[in-house]
């Protein structure tokens, strides 16, 4: 029972960090500093952090070991991370680490979402 928890945890999550990203990139491209607001630098690392540790919880939880798919979401956050720091780091929006990294994270969710 306590494994659905995680399991609706980890699709919040996923859905909030996304959420997330798309609001911090928007306000990016309309050249607002979403820095300034204290909530925008806070929530995504506390949902990140929630979505990777209830991730790890359900991956315990079925002891299904690391299958393709697994390996393939790990990749696809990976790309995701590093495609959104140089999104966020760049003193000007640029669309295609943006949608690079949108694609990536969107990637991670369906094969998710799929398995």
């Amino acid at each position: 029972m306590m494994i659905l928890y995680f399991i609706y945890l980890h699709i919040f999550c996923a859905f909030f960090s996304l959420s997330l990203f798309i609001i911090r990139a928007l306000m990016q491209f309309n050249q607002r500093n979403w820095r300034e607001i204290k909530l925008l630098k806070i929530l995504p690392h506390l949902s990140d952090t929630l979505l990777l540790a209830s991730g790890i919880a359900v991956l315990i939880s079925f002891e299904i070991g690391f299958p393709w798919w697994i390996v393939a979401k790990v990749v696809l956050l990976i790309g995701y991370i590093i495609l959104a720091t140089t999104f966020f780091k760049s003193t000007q929006a640029r669309p295609i680490p943006f949608l690079l990294a949108l694609l990536a994270f969107c990637g991670a969710i369906f094969i998710g979402y799929n398995h």
